[in-house]
């Protein structure tokens, strides 16, 4: 080892240290996980109580555990229906959330007395653990006791069947999940802050419109946050689960809301290995569609190069 490596590596050890506890934290509880469950992937563990050895992975299948979600039929029907739920709520609800999220931060973005007053409590839902928030919702959108339908009744409407029929579940769902799209929002003003003044002020001596204005300057300069929020929110729907759980104690009526994390937390006790094959499986599905994404963006605009 020379001495100027020596020399480097005594000059950055302070920033090695300090490191060091997120380093290791990374390592043993997300790393060594992942690696864990990549390798019980392609074994059959029947688990009771969760009392397994880490040393013993039990008996070795290959990719047996990939290929129920095809062959198997119990599998394969529930696989095919969580994939039916999940890109149904993802193709519905990004898109809203996108426009929705947009459209609020142009409205915020005025300058406008009490502005950040609504600002703040447009962002208080995001605050709301999901668990706590579905619980929450379960309270309001009772069928006999819950508020909206009590509300409805009062005004002389029907009751709304919410998370008791299949047919209404998912609209329902969609609808609480709207309350959470503050942290778009947020992001969404964070984009129009940096979009220059002066572009503006050129295009109004041009004679340009409120709407051209929108359509020709903000919506092109916001491109990298839309393509961020895309990819951001495919991610997040991907993943739902707590919030349905505490919604519906399960995957809905008739498996209405049954999402891809429910087969992996559904299987986590009797089908270890399978509920590791389907985390990866997923892992594939929100990896190729984030590819997807990235490679399908030269919409995007980044500025002017050099």
């Amino acid at each position: 080892m020379t001495q100027r490596t020596i020399r480097k590596i005594k000059q950055n050890i302070a920033g090695h240290l300090f490191i060091l506890p997120v380093i290791l934290g990374v390592a043993i509880f997300t790393l060594a996980p992942v690696i864990y469950a990549f390798v019980c992937s392609f074994y059959e563990i029947p688990i009771t109580k969760f009392t397994f050895n880490l040393g013993r992975y039990g008996e070795f299948i290959g990719l047996k555990n990939y290929g129920k979600m095809f062959t198997v039929y119990t599998y394969r029907k529930e696989f095919l229906q969580s994939l039916k739920v999940t890109f149904t709520y993802a193709v519905i609800f990004i898109p809203l959330m996108l426009v929705c999220s947009f459209a609020l931060a142009l409205l915020l973005n005025q300058k406008i007395k009490g502005m950040r007053i609504f600002r703040t409590i447009l962002y208080l839902p995001c605050l709301i653990p999901a668990v706590c928030s579905g619980l929450l919702w379960s309270r309001i959108t009772d069928p006999d006791k819950g508020v909206l339908n009590n509300l409805f009744q009062s005004i002389g409407l029907p009751k709304f069947a919410w998370f008791t029929e299949a047919s209404t579940s998912m609209p329902a769902f969609i609808f609480i999940s709207m309350f959470g799209i503050g942290g778009n929002m947020i992001l969404w003003l964070a984009q129009l802050k940096n979009v220059p003044q002066s572009v503006y002020e050129s295009a109004r001596l041009d004679g340009a419109s409120r709407a051209r204005q929108l359509f020709q300057i903000t919506i092109p300069l916001c491109t990298p946050m839309i393509l961020y929020n895309t990819i951001m929110s495919v991610i997040a729907v991907m993943q739902t689960y707590a919030q349905v759980v505490t919604l519906t104690g399960g995957g809905g009526v008739d498996m209405s809301l049954y999402f891809v994390v429910h087969g992996i937390y559904g299987n986590r006790v009797n089908h270890f290995g399978y509920a590791c094959a389907l985390s990866f499986m997923l892992f594939i599905i929100i990896a190729l569609l984030t590819l997807v994404t990235m490679k399908t963006s030269k919409w995007v605009y980044y500025g002017e190069e050099g």
